[in-house]
């Protein structure tokens, strides 16, 4: 019997999409959704090959996945009953979820290839499905006319994990709210200091992040943004000036959120606030402490095990933090912590935020050395 880790990850330019996007229409309950969406649901999610004879279940499907059958054939036994089934079957049409395999224990037959989905991305899909978007129109702008596709801007929105945390009454406020502004290479779209008046998302075109370090006349490149990043986030949630400048490459379409509906519709959906006795037990199960303070700070008095990211080089860092692990982001108030975390959320970081920061905390509860990396 050959173990689930021997697998291999087909990558999404290595799949007929089309193909795979008709067969899973075909799926329930994906055919109930808008087949536009389907791709889209391709895209958020993992295809695999299992050689012949791999178990890959022992004791039912996970609660948080469903699977579809793409090639090949599963021998299932669960409740003493044995069967096969074939990716050309009926039954394949069907989910393999923790519902109807709870107890299953699921063997490969032949070469098999699994598209594996989040179930919380299948019912966000749904949800977002039933939003009514209007057609491509033509609206006025600060900067000239500019067409609008709603219903594209819905599937660029759901590949952010910021947006998929959103009820879907806020999605729907939201496309109301976002305002459409054409923007051309060399714009400068935030100025490092400045105060912070919008959020935005990119609807079209590449945008540079850069800052400027104290004493310091040479810009340090930190990210590059494309289609669907989103930015400026940081200073509308801490109230302090932005803390890095973006300027446009490629010319484009943004998305913008005024600060007041930025907070309505997504700061306070999104942050979850933990007391320092809850997150010290978190802590015990594996998470890890995130200081966003700059390093002097950090050397000054943080807690035991912390790493330190300072806000401005969230972006920079993020890709390298293990997905697989929730993190807890403080500061002295919780000021910077709560725009961290909206950050890292972006990257599909589970995140959340000491409530009222270090500065509640004795001094006992901190130790001082270097910053750790």
């Amino acid at each position: 019997m050959l173990e689930a880790d021997n697998k291999r990850v087909i990558p999404l330019e290595k799949l007929d999409c089309d193909k795979l996007a008709a067969q899973l229409y075909c799926c329930s309950p994906l055919s109930t959704m808008n087949e536009a969406q389907i791709p889209v649901l391709i895209s958020l999610s993992v295809v695999e090959r299992y050689p012949s004879g791999t178990q890959l279940y022992s004791d039912g499907v996970p609660n948080d996945v469903v699977l579809y059958l793409l090639k090949g054939g599963l021998e299932v036994i669960q409740a003493g009953n044995q069967s096969t089934i074939q990716a050309d079957s009926d039954e394949a049409l069907k989910p393999f979820s923790s519902k109807h395999f709870a107890t299953a224990a699921i063997t490969t037959s032949g070469e098999v290839d699994l598209i594996h989905i989040e179930k919380e991305l299948i019912e966000t899909l749904t949800a977002w499905g039933q939003i009514s978007a209007p057609e491509t129109e033509v609206v006025m702008s600060e900067e000239g006319i500019v067409t609008i596709d709603r219903a594209s801007w819905l599937n660029s929105m759901i590949k952010s994990p910021t947006f998929r945390k959103l009820p879907a009454a806020n999605i729907e406020e939201l496309l109301n709210k976002l305002e459409p502004i054409r923007v051309n290479a060399g714009d400068l779209i935030i100025r490092q200091g400045d105060q912070g008046d919008y959020f935005y998302m990119i609807n079209n075109g590449v945008a540079l992040v850069t800052i400027n370090p104290e004493n310091d006349e040479d810009s340090v490149i930190m990210a590059e943004l494309n289609e669907g990043a989103s930015f400026g986030e940081a200073a509308l949630i801490s109230d302090k000036p932005r803390n890095a400048t973006i300027t446009m490459v490629e010319d484009g379409v943004l998305l913008r959120l005024s600060k007041d509906d930025f907070i309505n519709l997504l700061k306070q959906p999104t942050l979850r606030w933990v007391e320092f006795d809850k997150a010290e037990g978190i802590i015990r199960r594996g998470a890890k402490w995130i200081d966003v303070r700059m390093a002097e700070e950090y050397e000054r008095g943080h807690i035991p095990g912390a790493i330190n990211i300072p806000m401005r080089d969230l972006h920079k860092c993020a890709r390298e933090l293990n997905k697989n692990i929730p993190y807890i982001c403080y500061c002295e108030t919780s000021t910077r912590s709560s725009a961290a975390a909206f950050v890292l959320s972006q990257y599909e970081i589970r995140t959340a935020v000491l409530k009222g920061g270090i500065e509640m905390l004795s001094e006992d509860c901190l130790e001082t050395s270097s910053a750790a990396a």
